[in-house]
């Protein structure tokens, strides 16, 4: 028998908004609220079709419900061959409607622009150049149309484009064209994206698994689904880039980075390293030869300590502050990377047993010197 005409459940949009509010309310009303960070790839095996590199930039805060209230799941913390792991899991719920009001589906830009004529240096006020652009986009500033690439990304407020302005850009408002090969946030919550629970949790999860083909146990109830469903496990760093602008989470990732030491020149140089700045050996950001973020800054000892590195620190060459404007040159080769987050990782210590253990002399073992 064909089904009733006039009662189509399927297409009742009413009755879709309904239970969808509904749901956006319950989890605006028992959950807690996170910030979402999208992965975004920064150098892709197109051969294996896999990521190499990502980075988060772009952090959107949203509310979620945790399904999993009387602790986390998983196995826990146990004892490997590789050491302690810890993979602990959670389940959470987003609302399919909030998702798609927070995480924009095309690029955006915040924040406002000016530039002198004759000038490559776009200074920004509000923006968030860092988290929004990337080195080839193209912006236009919206009044006089002049459409410039991006050739370096100095810090939130400041870039530098490859052709100079011909015309004067006071405080206008700007856009960024997107290409196909632009990395734009997805429509849904995707996996490999990270969702960061601020304190007393204090711990980022990554999104292992998104169910979003059935909610409740029930296909697509009314005909709509109204959250997702999602599974996430404790995040594990290696080496993805994470630059959001917010201090919290930007503090929580830099301690699972490797960093270097760098042990200054006294002879010359002047200036204070500020934390979070970049520095770099070459005549530009753009095309430094070696570049990194200052942890901190020993002044009394010349000590720069560094993460996010990129390239080899040449002795006798100047370490260069962005926003500091502070120069070094370089005193003696850095040979050891940092783990803070790992007691277990002393590098230090292992260089200077194998010493007793490994004969790394070029010495023939049987004929000697010759």
């Amino acid at each position: 028998m064909p089904t009733n005409s006039h009662i189509r459940w399927w297409d009742d949009t009413n009755e879709q908004n309904l239970l969808q509010n509904l749901m956006t309310e319950a989890i605006q009303f028992y959950g807690c609220e996170v910030t979402y960070l999208p992965r975004s790839l920064r150098r892709q095996d197109l051969l294996y079709n896999e990521d190499i590199l990502s980075k988060f930039t772009s952090t959107y805060p949203i509310e979620v419900y945790l399904k999993d209230v009387n602790g986390w799941d998983g196995q826990g913390d146990f004892l490997s061959k590789f050491g302690l792991r810890i993979s602990d899991k959670l389940s959470i719920m987003i609302s399919r409607e909030r998702f798609d009001e927070i995480v924009p589906r095309a690029r955006t830009t915040t924040g406002q622009i000016s530039a002198t004529v004759g000038s490559t240096t776009v200074t920004g006020n509000n923006t968030k150049f860092r988290s929004e652009l990337k080195v080839g986009d193209e912006i236009t500033t919206t009044s006089s149309g002049q459409t410039r690439t991006i050739s370096a990304i100095t810090n939130s407020t400041s870039l530098v484009v490859s052709v100079a302005f011909t015309s004067q850009v006071t405080t206008e408002y700007f856009s960024v064209d997107t290409d196909v090969d632009a990395v734009l946030p997805p429509s849904r919550p995707m996996e490999g994206d990270l969702i960061y629970f601020p304190s007393p949790i204090n711990t980022i999860m990554e999104i292992k698994f998104v169910e979003h083909e059935k909610s409740s146990g029930q296909f697509y109830p009314l005909g709509k689904l109204t959250y997702y469903n999602l599974t996430c496990e404790s995040w594990n760093y290696s080496h993805e880039l994470i630059q959001t602008d917010d201090e919290d989470i930007d503090e929580l990732t830099r301690k699972f980075e490797y960093q270097m030491d760098l042990e200054l020149s006294a002879a010359s140089g002047s200036g204070t390293y500020t934390v979070a700045e970049s520095v770099y050996q070459g005549d530009s950001l753009a095309t430094a030869a070696a570049s990194g973020i200052v942890v901190s800054w020993d002044a009394a000892n010349l000590v720069l300590r560094l993460s996010n590195l990129t390239g080899d620190f040449a002795t006798e060459t100047l370490v260069r502050g962005v926003d500091s404007g502070a120069s070094y040159y370089l005193g003696e080769t850095p040979n050891k990377l940092l783990l803070p987050a790992s007691k277990t990782a002393d590098n230090t210590y292992l260089n200077e047993q194998d010493n007793d253990i490994i004969d790394t002399r070029e010495v023939h073992r049987i004929f000697g010197e010759n």
